[in-house]
């Protein structure tokens, strides 16, 4: 393409020499001096040199782009892929195409276009030639693509449109792309929700990097990223509802038709730095603070009830993301609180009623609309929940009693697990206002601790 514009730009500094020529030619020669054969000559070599010049200067097109559900900008000419001039008339693409088809054009239209001689001919290993369709009057080509990684080198300069199809695999992509300034992210796991018009800006880190970088606060909900303030052209995940529940490394793509978005699950809001590569296709995320909440309670039947203030068990903290517990659970539902409050994220079960009977490693799950839970067996436990792993791993010992009342040692104080005196035994009967939990007797210096039904 540089080399195409030098020449027309040479043709042009010639073009207005040799006519600044010609008239000199008129001006300085009478009419009988015009019709000698010497003057004559001059202005034959003059035209000469024109249609010359005219003729040498190439006509090929300065840009051309991969069009088609193949490729990775779909049918949209707003995201159609340009091939990188690697000489004049000759360009380059390397990367990974999909099932489906593709035709070459010469500009922001279907047509003029570059295509096979028969519609659907396969792209296979080998070179081709092209053919052309000047208008939407001629019949519209378009090749028939198997998924796979492609090296195609399109050659404009002969007499025929050339295309040379080769295994791109082990080759660095190669096209032209040009870049937005900046990409805006748009979800509810923004602030700006699903508003178009106030989704949040991200910078290019430099002109056509496609590259681009700042700080983004994030909470659970969707995620995605927007070329403007417009629902259009954009990127999201390579997955539908690909995770994010932690910083990280996550693999991006354009936007299509099935408009994929990224899920984000975090039991905080957190500001991440967020670089958006689109050139690799990635999404990297740095959080700016912990992740993780600083206290984790366990709620529910199998602790006593679902009273923050009377059954919430709170966990040890051991270290960023992971809390450790050891105490009686009876049968019942439970799941896991960073606060005492409702409101509060949870964690439970990946699927509800997931039975913890046995020892064994757990996935858990940052709960949303879902309330699923575990469901315990009346046993002695030690559980340790890493939330960076969302997993939890359980040890369970199920030799502990339940009783209905104390047969053995006259009156006892009745401690709940928190410590809090909750009365005493009389005529070794528990106090019948005591609801169903996990209590410890202190008797002198004796303790046990019963789980009252």
């Amino acid at each position: 393409m540089l080399i195409n514009v030098l020449l027309q730009k040479q043709f042009a500094i010639t073009l207005l020499f040799c006519a600044r020529v010609l008239r000199l030619c008129v001006k300085t020669s009478n009419f009988a001096a015009l019709k000698s054969k010497k003057s004559f000559d001059m202005k034959t070599q003059v035209l000469s040199i024109l249609v010359a010049l005219m003729v040498a200067v190439p006509s090929f097109a300065n840009t051309i782009s991969l069009i088609g559900d193949a490729t990775p900008g779909g049918w949209s000419l707003d995201n159609a892929v340009a091939m990188k001039p690697t000489a004049d008339g000759v360009f380059e693409f390397v990367g990974d195409l999909k099932d489906g088809s593709l035709k070459l054009i010469t500009q922001n239209d279907f047509a003029p276009s570059y295509g096979p001689q028969t519609n659907a001919d396969s792209l296979v290993i080998g070179t081709v030639e092209l053919a052309y369709r000047a208008t939407y009057r001629d019949d519209d080509n378009a090749f028939a693509v198997k998924a796979g990684r492609y090296s195609l080198v399109l050659d404009l300069s002969g007499e025929v449109a050339k295309l040379t199809i080769a295994d791109g695999t082990g080759l660095a992509d190669k096209w032209y792309v040009e870049y937005p300034d900046t990409l805006y992210a748009v979800g509810d796991a923004t602030v700006a929700g699903w508003t178009a018009t106030e989704a949040i800006a991200l910078s290019e880190t430099a002109d056509n990097s496609g590259i681009y970088v700042d700080t983004l606060l994030l909470k659970s909900g969707e995620l995605k990223f927007l070329n403007q303030k417009d629902w259009g052209a954009g990127y999201g995940a390579r997955v539908a509802n690909e995770p994010i529940n932690n910083a990280g490394v996550y693999a991006l793509a354009a936007l299509d038709s099935t408009d994929m978005k990224f899920k984000v699950a975090l039991p905080q809001a957190t500001e991440f730095v967020v670089e958006v590569n689109v050139v690799e296709g990635s999404l990297t995320l740095t959080a700016l603070a912990s992740l993780y909440p600083e206290k984790l309670y366990i709620l529910g039947d199998a602790v006593g009830g679902w009273s923050f203030d009377d059954n919430a068990q709170e966990m040890t903290w051991v270290e960023e993301g992971v809390f450790e517990w050891s105490g009686a659970l009876v049968e019942g539902e439970m799941k896991f609180f960073v606060d005492k409050d409702f409101s509060s994220s949870a964690y439970g079960a990946v699927a509800n009623g997931t039975s913890l009977a046995a020892s064994g490693e757990y996935a858990i799950e940052l709960l949303g609309g879902e309330d699923k839970k575990f469901v315990a067996t009346e046993s002695q436990v030690e559980m340790t929940i890493d939330l960076k792993e969302m997993k939890m791993v359980v040890e369970v010992d199920t030799t502990i009693s339940s009783v209905d009342m104390v047969v053995v040692g006259g009156s006892s104080e009745v401690y709940d697990i928190m410590g809090r005196l909750r009365g005493t035994t009389l005529d070794n009967d528990m106090p019948n206002s005591l609801p169903a939990g996990i209590y410890v007797l202190k008797n002198g210096g004796q303790t046990r601790k019963v789980i009252v039904k």
